[in-house]
């Protein structure tokens, strides 16, 4: 026998192809040692996170899954063929029904069709499905703007009772080899889990999503124009009444604030599951202000008020820091001119007159502690809880 008709040529990949495709039909369910059970081992990774909508909570990402399994009928001998791995197109082989449960368009089969299948010569499929993702995220607003989103990508296969297939976490389940960080959200950490299904008893695969969001641009635009507006609220107090503009500031103030209310409710989700910390601080500055407002137009009413009718309460006393002072309860007197009014009640009492410009000064005086006081605690309250600390 001759050297050339000794050596062994290798088959081309052509011919392989014909061989193992020869008797397997993609449209029939591959029997793997007679079981109606078969396993697929998933891993998933993520290449992007697009966006987070909190308004419809949906999320946008681009990722790619992994699902591997064996089929025993497509295996060969790579010294024969000369190859260990080829490329098959989808249409060849048969896919599981594997659905992303939570999806809220494109409900279907995972996966795009055009992609091609990696095949081993053990046998070994590998099938890399990846797509733009678009799934249900419930959103939790309490601690908007300083809040962490878990939101899931849910796979799960389509299977019937007779013929199962259970979904696996790979060896190496999450891959974040290739991910473009996203100028919203930082992807903190994904979380695989399998789960049992009550259906069919099958298992189904989880990926969480642990997304924190980036404060910067909520501080500089939101967090800090409100507190620099909250103190306003106290500085109201501060403006002479003679000014003119103390009712002007309170309802501008007040107007501003129902304008960053405004705003924060269009981003969020309009549900009653939770209360965003944030609205009910803004809603609190706005009750504030309210209060402002009513203090001021009272005390402008005591500031402005015709100084011939005097009338003076005990109550009022509190009020007055100077100690001095002593107020005549339920002591009226009719005067013509202010002077009249002061040397009179003076002469006949002994006492010092209080007008109500007075009574307004001191007004203003307290209030401006009191609310610079509220505001401070206020925020202070609603910042820590919004930070998670409590």
């Amino acid at each position: 026998m001759s050297d050339s008709e000794s050596l062994h040529v290798p088959k081309n990949e052509s011919q392989l192809f014909k061989d193992i495709f020869r008797n397997y039909d993609p449209l029939v369910w591959p029997n793997q040692n007679n079981s109606p059970n078969w396993n697929i081992d998933v891993w998933m990774s993520i290449n992007s996170l697009v966006d987070l909508n909190e308004k419809d909570q949906v999320l946008s990402l681009s990722a790619m899954f992994g699902l591997t399994w064996k089929e025993p009928l497509l295996k060969w001998d790579p010294k024969e063929y000369n190859t260990e791995v080829i490329y098959v197109p989808t249409d060849m082989l048969w896919l599981p029904d594997v659905i992303v449960q939570n999806a809220v368009t494109n409900y279907g089969q995972i996966g795009n069709r055009n992609l091609k299948v990696y095949l081993e010569s053990t046998g070994t499929i590998i099938w890399f499905p990846g797509d733009f993702y678009k799934t249900y995220c419930k959103v939790d607003v309490r601690h908007y703007p300083f809040d962490t989103q878990y939101c899931k990508m849910i796979l799960e296969p389509l299977t019937c009772e007779k013929k199962i297939i259970n979904l696996d976490l790979a060896e190496k389940p999450v891959y974040r080899m290739n991910y473009d960080e996203n100028g919203e959200w930082e992807l903190d950490k994904i979380v695989p889990q399998k789960v049992l299904q009550d259906k069919y008893r099958n298992f189904r695969v989880e990926f969480t999503l642990h997304m924190k969001r980036k404060t910067l641009f909520y501080i500089v635009n939101m967090i800090l124009p409100i507190v620099f507006l909250s103190l306003l609220n106290s500085l109201v107090f501060a403006l002479p009444a003679n000014s003119g503009e103390k009712i002007t500031l309170c309802i501008s103030v007040m107007l501003s604030y129902a304008v960053f209310l405004t705003l924060v409710n269009d981003a969020l989700p309009e549900n009653s599951d939770g209360v965003c910390y944030f609205s009910a601080y803004l809603a609190t500055e706005i009750f504030l202000s309210m209060t402002a407002t009513i203090v001021t137009v009272v005390n402008l009413a005591l500031h402005h008020q015709d100084p011939r009718y005097i009338r003076t309460t005990r109550l009022l006393t509190y009020l007055l820091p100077d100690k001095k002072i002593k107020i005549l309860a339920d002591d009226t007197i009719k005067v013509k001119t202010i002077d009249q009014a002061l040397d009179e009640h003076e002469v006949a009492t002994r006492k010092k007159v209080v007008l109500g410009s007075d009574i307004a000064a001191a007004v203003d005086r307290l209030g401006f502690k009191v609310f610079t006081i509220v505001n401070i605690v206020a925020s202070m309250a609603f910042f820590c809880a919004m930070s998670g600390m409590y």
